[in-house]
């Protein structure tokens, strides 16, 4: 089983200036606003009670969110555990389990989207010609094209026997109707060391897409952009220290200390990125740096909220903000909770689920 540690106007990108990536203490010299966050009990409850009595999904890692043209909203999803939950709250050890789903929430129930059947579920997106044993797709952001959903796909594959033995090998685009969610096709997007689709921001003019250098230890933020409608089928540029290349090979960091996902979205004025604390090990925090450009700097980092669930075997990872879902003074944030024994996802079918928080901020 694989899981993941912690691991705009084109007017203004055009005036972008050469700056080195900010370390963690030049990122932190900006005042802090005030910040108070709590629980966001509707959304914590409506995933619970349908995790526990769907019998469908009980949980997964990743948990993007897409609006999608009739209202509705589609929560992407990484690794997925399906089947049902024991009256003890605990998981079956023979709970199907996938490597991406997709649940789309109508604001009165929620469905899960899986490939497979009901009685037999599979990975939404298989790399094809695969062994999903060997090789699979991760998820990455989405955004939607006329009437249809595009996400970014990560391809990674198995070198080893252990849990954590896997290696990064591709990115790649799925494409969906939002009728009916039917994957359509799959576009393969040029060789890259960089892992695209940690977040998406969408401008008038073009999609950005930035993505993270994963070097175990260190983890950077890079920048990329496409045509506005056109994820899957116009030319990538990449941004290289100011200027934009068609070399993805050029692409320079702009940020250091990033999970492997994490949102970038204008808010209360300023770019704003919110990830989990890639500066030191495992760590609990869940922080945000701002900008006035999208390329940054990213300076001012605030920490917005401590994992209480952070201990023991249990770490958290992948924080992000949904743009969708807050508003401007709150940041409605996600984040994953995961052990480094896999006994305890099936002793404990809450603790393998995403937790849904809500972020207050007030500038001083």
């Amino acid at each position: 089983m694989t899981h993941r540690p912690t691991t705009v106007a084109a007017a203004v990108l055009a005036g972008l200036a050469v700056a080195a990536v900010p370390s963690a203490a030049q990122a932190a010299t900006a005042c802090a606003p005030a910040v108070s966050a709590s629980v966001n009990e509707e959304l914590t409850e409506r995933f619970e009670t349908y995790g526990d009595t769907a019998g469908r999904w009980t949980g997964a890692d990743s948990a993007y969110s897409v609006p999608l043209p009739d209202g509705t909203t589609a929560w992407l999803y990484s690794d997925t555990f399906m089947g049902e939950v024991n009256d003890d709250l605990s998981r079956p050890i023979d709970s199907p389990f996938l490597h991406n789903s997709i649940i789309v929430d109508d604001g009165r129930g929620l469905t899960t989207v899986t490939g497979g059947t009901e009685a037999a579920p599979e990975s939404l997106v298989k790399v094809p010609g695969g062994d999903e044993m060997q090789n699979w797709y991760w998820f990455g952001d989405g955004t939607v094209e006329g009437d249809t959903l595009k996400v970014m796909l990560l391809e990674f594959v198995k070198t080893g026997s252990g849990v954590f033995d896997f290696a990064f090998a591709g990115n790649a685009v799925a494409t969906f109707d939002t009728d009916d969610m039917s994957l359509t096709a799959i576009t393969d997007l040029p060789e890259s060391t960089v892992n695209w689709g940690s977040a998406i921001y969408e401008d008038v003019e073009y999609t950005y897409v930035f993505g993270v250098e994963d070097n175990q230890a260190q983890k950077f933020a890079h920048l990329a952009r496409v045509p506005a409608g056109g994820l899957a089928a116009a030319p990538w540029e990449y941004y290289a220290d100011g200027t934009w290349s068609t070399d993805p090979n050029t692409s320079t960091r702009i940020l250091e200390g990033v999970s492997n996902e994490f949102s970038v979205q204008r808010y209360q004025g300023k770019f704003t990125l919110v990830t989990g604390d890639a500066t030191e090990p495992l760590s609990a925090k869940i922080v945000m740096y701002r900008a006035d450009d999208l390329a940054g700097p990213y300076t001012g980092k605030t920490v917005l909220y401590e994992t209480p669930e952070t201990g023991g075997n249990v770490f958290t990872y992948n924080a992000k903000a949904h743009p969708n879902l807050g508003d401007r003074d709150t940041l409605l944030i996600t984040y994953n909770v995961n052990s480094f024994e896999g006994d305890d996802l099936y002793a404990d079918a809450h603790l393998y689920r995403p937790r849904y928080i809500d972020v207050d901020l007030r500038t001083r």
